[in-house]
Order: structure tokens, then sequence, then C-alpha cells
């Protein structure tokens, strides 16, 4: 009786837990058999995401994608049969705010650029523990834009180079300064709570800080707003 009871408990515990945090579905994009099931394995082994379906090539992803509706796609760049960047222009065309992570092994500027300027919601590299790619997923998930340390180190790099010449061309947009310095914190891959944290706001500032920024850039997401500060970071 009193196992009975125990295990009673826990199921309404864990039918608690599922409703205060959905489930995450992935689907994934990758030709690489073995680390296509090996992620597949490892999203299917959380309680709170799933991998929902798995595609080894760009034309039978484009041929079926507008079929499915993930939270996440997961997209691997160097394809047999082309490339992720069209599977991420298409899933863009066809649902702007739909969520994609690249995890590629590709680590040049000119990679991780197009695919941030075609829509990226992250970056990883391949090779990342399971513990961060995990991480990476519920991230991104939350509003986050994760990305490999390798990868942060590059566009932060490439941020930084001139960030006076950069925040007058901001500033020129109308943007303030305490929105310009949340913009370069959302560029390093914070979500809205590391944000709020680093600059010691509360999130519902945040949020309107982000909604004032996309107004002033004329964007309508996180990334087309990222896309803004790398476009006046070219222009210097």
């Amino acid at each position: 009786m009193k196992k009975q009871k125990k295990n009673l408990i826990l199921s309404s515990q864990n039918q608690f837990l599922m409703q205060n945090n959905p489930l995450i579905t992935v689907t994934i994009l990758e030709d690489e058999k073995n680390f296509r099931e090996s992620v597949a394995l490892l999203l299917n082994s959380t309680d709170d995401i799933k991998c929902v379906k798995t595609y080894d090539g760009l034309s039978v992803f484009l041929s079926d994608f507008k079929n499915i509706a993930p939270d996440i796609y997961w997209i691997d760049l160097n394809l047999l049969d082309g490339s992720g960047i069209d599977a991420l222009q298409e899933i863009k065309a066809h649902n702007p705010n739909a969520l994609c992570l690249i995890c590629s092994f590709f680590d040049n500027e000119d990679k991780i650029f197009e695919a941030l300027k075609n829509g990226a919601d992250g970056y990883l590299i391949k090779g990342e523990k399971s513990e961060k790619i995990l991480d990476a997923i519920r991230e991104l998930h939350s509003g986050g834009a994760p990305m490999s340390r390798v990868i942060a180190k590059k566009v932060l790099t490439f941020f930084n180079s001139k960030p006076k010449t950069v925040v007058s061309s901001l500033e020129e947009k109308g943007l303030s300064k305490r929105e310009i310095e949340i913009l370069q914190e959302l560029s390093k891959g914070l979500s809205y709570n590391e944000i709020a944290e680093a600059t010691s706001v509360s999130l519902n500032t945040i949020k309107s800080h982000l909604h004032r920024i996309y107004t002033k850039l004329h964007v309508s997401n996180k990334t087309e707003a990222v896309i803004q500060y790398m476009h006046h970071k070219g222009e210097q």
C-alpha cells in the first residue's frame, strides 16, 4: 500500500514537471549516420528533449520540412548533396520564428557569419560534450543564442575591433547607451535572463529595451538585431 502510494506521488510529480517544463522537440539534418544517430540517442535520453525526426540529406529535407514543426532544427552545414545554409534559408522563409541550431566542423569567420546572416539562432562546433549540447538546446528554447566557445570568441573579436565607432553608428539610429549595451550582450549569445543579471535590471525591463531596439533597427527578432550590429561593424 505504501509502495503504491509512493508510486502515485512520483507519478503526480512527474506529470507536474512535464506540464511546467514542456517537451522540446528537435529535428536533425545531418548526413553522417553515426553522428546523427548518436545525437538523436542523446536527446532522447533526457526527460525534456525529444528528437522527432532525422534527415540524411538536403533534398529529402526540403521535400518534407513543411510537414513538420519542431521547436528546434539541428542543421549541419556541409551536406553531401548541398549546403545547410540552403535549408536554413528555406526554413526561415517558411517560418521566420523557427529556431535553427547549426552544428558543424566549420569554424572560420565566413561560414559563421554566413550562417548568422541567414538566420541561425545558435552555432555549435562538432565535438562538444553531451552536457554542452543539451544545455545549448535548452538555452536556445528559452530565448538564448548558444555558441561554442571558439565561435563566441570569433564573434566577439569581430564585434570589439572598433567599439566606439559602432556605438556612434548605433546612436545615429536612435539607440540609447543602455540599449546598445543590451545589444552587445545579446551578440555574446547570452539569454535574456543572463543579460538582465549582467546589466542589473529586471527581465521585463530587458524585454522592453529589446522591443525598442527591434523597432529602431526595423527588425523582428534577436538574430536580425545581431546582424544589424554586424552590419554597422562591417561599415567601419
